[in-house]
């Protein structure tokens, strides 16, 4: 995708100055140079700086991430670009998930109406489930990976896919009946532990 005229300015949360952690620093330094609204490989790269923050419980600057795209990306319309749209609704996923978590409902309702609009998903009930299916060892592969980088990049990916999931699940999107909303709850929580202790260990 050609890169934007215009350049975005990076939320203060993507700074990577003061930040503690050698990794997410790294991450923080390459993000802000191309901090992007229209660009896949960029967007999908801000999402996982999302989760790596939430992920070390850091809820508040993952949320400032999260808004910055979401709130200036808007949901498809009749001609959708889900180069753009496939990594921003795992955004508003997480966004929705954190909100949800901290009981915040109200905050939680522009995140869950965005993904219920379009979530960004093919109607694929064997891909789904497959997907749900072979999470575990996903995870586990993703985690024994010997560098840091590519550890968290996966499992990263893989856990926003299971809160893109679960979120609709809890949302009330008929996806939703085709899984235990239950296990990939259970997947995430196994999936953010992995993943903070890379992240940690890489501090």
């Amino acid at each position: 995708m050609p890169r934007s005229a215009t350049p975005v300015t990076p939320p203060p949360a993507a700074s990577p100055a003061g930040e503690t952690n050698r990794y997410v620093a790294k991450v923080k330094t390459s993000l802000t140079r191309r901090w992007s609204h229209t660009r896949m490989k960029d967007l999908y790269d801000q999402a996982d700086l999302a989760r790596y923050l939430w992920a070390l419980e850091r809820e508040a600057e993952a949320l400032e991430i999260l808004r910055s795209v979401t709130s200036a990306v808007p949901v498809p319309g009749a001609s959708p670009n889900y180069n753009v749209w496939s990594p921003v609704v795992t955004m508003d996923a997480l966004e929705a998930r954190i909100c949800r978590l901290a009981g915040d409902e109200a905050a939680a309702v522009v995140p869950v109406g965005r993904i219920l609009a379009d979530p960004g998903l093919a109607p694929n009930r064997d891909f789904i489930v497959e997907e749900i299916a072979d999470a575990p060892a996903a995870l586990e592969q993703a985690n024994a990976e010997t560098s840091v980088k590519w550890a968290c990049h996966r499992l990263s990916r893989k856990v926003g896919s299971l809160i893109h999931l679960h979120e609709l699940a809890v949302a009330g999107h008929p996806y939703g009946e085709w899984y235990d909303a239950a296990e990939v709850n259970r997947l995430i929580v196994e999936g953010r532990a992995l993943l903070a202790a890379r992240l940690s260990a890489a501090a």
